[in-house]
């Protein structure tokens, strides 16, 4: 992707009914199409006739009424932005679509959509813009009942969005360029931390060069950033003054965040092929390696549900579900299901216990996935 890690639009907000870190093992999904494809061609709306661009789908989260929200990168064949940061609504077991463009009225105001989050239904979108020169880098508000964009900020000088997480007075969010964070008011969606030198960007204690803000989380009143870099860690704040209170390393190139059932945090790991555990108690502790994926798995994301945890591997295009409750590590893994051969998958959601979408990033598609069907196997 054009980030050397992850590229990076994200789509924001807390989880709808049904698709909360809650279990509900009644509750049945309408079975997800096994594939379908995104926008291609002029639909992508490419800046340039000759310079074609691809969906390259990355996030994935929960939308009303079961619908999901899906972030397009937007890139041509050099990995750049060649279109503006779109959306797509996607209703799983039909395939209908409704495609958002978030590129403002010359299309180029965002660029670049990655990661989706969602909190009571604030959607959130980040575009990261390109790696070299400042345009389209946008936080943008949507509103799901419409599909429509309803408020936008542009970032601090020199900030390029990575990564959101939404608390109750803030929307936090990461920067790619260095381990720092800045904040927008939820009341009127302006600056706050990062806004000017009496209101000065949170900068993280990450070690090492080359740290970024790879995902954040917001669980009560803690905000979690995750640093990544090639020794990670995780750092906790306060999700109101952005206080840092304690990290814990985390393992090689950490990329994603999860709220467990049970009160931890899970990490990706992409580097190092592992999924770690954290436990935020007086002080944060961790289990490296908690779950150890086969080698060159390159995890990107993870979702949860009670006590399930759903996991990506772009390397060995596939996708897991984890049992946190198994009596040991050799039986965490209960589920695996492939995603294509060549699809790279990047983000996943699931609908219930056992189903789940997929997206697959050099496919340009939507897969849908039941860990509860007789292929299902655990490496």
């Amino acid at each position: 992707m054009e980030s050397p890690v992850r590229s990076l639009l994200v789509v924001i907000g807390v989880t709808f009914v049904g698709l909360t870190a809650c279990s509900n093992t009644t509750y049945t999904a309408p079975p997800p199409l096994k594939k379908t494809a995104l926008p291609s061609g002029a639909a992508l709306r490419p800046f340039a006739a000759n310079n074609p661009t691809r969906a390259a789908p990355q996030g994935i989260a929960a939308g009303p009424g079961g619908s999901a929200f899906i972030a397009l990168t937007n890139l041509d064949a050099n990995y750049g932005p060649g279109g503006p940061g779109l959306l797509v609504r996607l209703q799983p077991e039909t395939g209908a679509q409704t495609v958002i463009s978030l590129g403002g009225a010359d299309d180029h105001a965002c660029t670049n959509a990655g990661v989706v989050k969602n909190d009571n239904g604030l959607l959130v979108a980040v575009c990261s813009g390109g790696f070299s020169g400042t345009g389209g880098r946008l936080v943008v508000e949507v509103n799901p009942q419409t599909n429509a964009v309803a408020r936008s900020q542009t970032p601090p000088a020199g900030v390029q969005p990575s990564s959101v997480a939404v608390a109750a007075s803030k929307v936090w969010v990461g920067d790619f360029s260095l381990p720092r964070l800045y904040s927008l008011s939820r009341s009127d969606f302006s600056v706050a931390d990062g806004a000017d030198a009496a209101h000065k960007l949170i900068d993280l204690p990450c070690p090492g060069a080359y740290s970024y803000v790879a995902d954040l989380l917001v669980v009560g009143g803690s905000l979690f950033a995750l640093c990544g870099a090639t020794d990670g860690i995780i750092v906790r704040l306060d999700a109101t003054t952005g206080a840092v209170k304690d990290s814990v390393g985390v393992g090689g190139q950490p990329v994603a965040l999860a709220a467990t059932g049970d009160g931890r945090v899970a990490v990706t790991n992409s580097t190092s092929d592992q999924l770690s555990l954290v436990t935020p108690g007086a002080t944060l502790t961790a289990q490296v390696n908690a779950v150890p994926f086969s080698k060159s798995a390159t995890l990107s994301d993870v979702k949860a549900r009670g006590q399930f945890l759903y996991t990506v591997t772009s390397g060995t295009n596939a996708v897991q579900k984890i049992d946190l409750a198994a009596k040991d590590q050799a039986h965490l893994i209960i589920a695996e299901q492939p995603t294509g051969a060549g699809s790279a998958p990047y983000g996943i959601l699931p609908l219930d216990d056992n189903q789940a979408v997929v997206t697959n990033n050099l496919t340009g598609e939507v897969v849908g996935v039941n860990f509860a069907a007789a292929s299902s196997t655990a490496p």
